[in-house]
């Protein structure tokens, strides 16, 4: 698997293919290709048996079950009395075929990172799309127990593949509009399952990715009184993908096929592929829960990570109640032309004929 893993690595390398507009991916590509071959990696899949004898894989499946079936009742879409479970055996025995990586970062944080999100659920704030209630369960792979009392950070680009809190070329039409807003980024805390829920969108597309939201694991952090969070440590950095038949669907719908920007599918986008080795699966498993796509959608991820990993993640922008303002100094200032973390090799891109 490594030297299959470390020839994908070189063919993508190879490729010099764009992360966002006007950037480079070689540096997350080394970066995936690091935790793939670090000989203390495990993911969720090494907890198989421990999560399944403990009950909670059976208690998870449970949970979820009866959460889209909430989430349908209350959009008239089914009676109270109707809940249809699935064998729990079943589940348990599937559990783990595939599983969310652990240890090292999976990906970058890429240029758009905004630290000092708020602390909600909810991080709609007026954006339109497939709205997507998103439970996110986080797994301790060095003891095989759910990681209560964390917080996870959760980021996408809009419908149309933009990002707020930020501004930047090719980040929609590159104008200051976006930093006023922190839509789509978010914060919630772990409870006693490891579990974290938002309602959030799936992202649009946009030049030279496919579709993905952003997570950041963070540890130990204090809340503080304006309802962010400060301090602790981060132990994972990853990206979360979507279903390359879900995703048709999606971009079919408004506002999604309104956006102009080329699309990059799943099989074409080199860190979705590096994502995907090691027996990692970092795509989300989507139901709807209505008829269609319009009628919402209900997502579930399981992430693995090792909490006394020390990931350092460098932010672009720092979330006030001015919109975002520039963090100093930050390696993604200038981004994509002028950054330290621009271009080939994370230095400056080369310079035109």
């Amino acid at each position: 698997m490594v030297q299959l893993t470390q020839a994908l690595a070189a063919a993508l390398l190879a490729t010099a293919a764009v992360a966002h507009p006007g950037g480079n991916v070689n540096k997350e590509i080394l970066r995936r290709q690091a935790h793939l071959d670090h000989p203390q990696r495990r993911n969720v899949q090494s907890c198989k048996r421990s999560l399944v004898d403990s009950g909670w894989v059976r208690e998870q499946h449970m949970r979820r079950e009866a959460r889209l079936h909430e989430l349908r009742v209350a959009a008239g879409f089914a009676k109270e009395h109707e809940l249809v479970r699935r064998d729990p055996a079943e589940v348990e025995e599937e559990y783990g075929a595939a599983a969310a990586c652990t240890l090292d970062p999976e990906s970058t944080e890429g240029p758009y990172w905004v630290v000092g999100e708020l602390i909600r659920q909810d991080i709609l704030t007026g954006e339109k799309g497939a709205i997507t209630h998103l439970d996110i369960n986080v797994v301790d792979t060095t003891t095989c127990q759910p990681v209560t009392n964390a917080y996870v950070e959760l980021w996408g680009c809009n419908s149309t593949g933009v990002y707020t809190g930020v501004q930047a070329r090719g980040n929609g039409d590159g104008s200051a509009t976006a930093i006023a807003t922190n839509a789509l980024r978010g914060v919630q805390p772990t409870g006693q399952n490891g579990t974290a829920s938002f309602i959030t969108v799936i992202p649009g597309h946009y030049v030279g990715r496919t579709n993905h939201l952003h997570t950041i694991i963070h540890h130990g952090a204090q809340l503080l009184p304006n309802n962010t969070i400060r301090g602790g440590s981060i132990s994972h950095v990853g990206q979360f993908y979507i279903d390359q038949n879900m995703l048709q669907q999606v971009e079919a719908t408004a506002p999604y096929n309104t956006n102009k920007q080329a699309i990059t599918t799943n099989a074409r986008d080199m860190l979705f592929n590096m994502g995907r080795q090691g027996g990692d699966d970092p795509v989300l498993k989507v139901s709807l829960i209505g008829k269609t796509i319009a009628d919402g959608l209900y997502a579930t991820i399981d992430v693995g990570v090792n909490p006394n990993a020390r990931q350092n993640p460098q932010p672009v922008n720092l979330w006030t109640a001015n919109g975002g303002i520039p963090v100093p100094n930050s390696p993604w200032t200038g981004y994509p032309d002028s950054c330290r973390n621009c271009g080939f090799g994370g230095g400056r891109p080369p310079r035109k004929a």
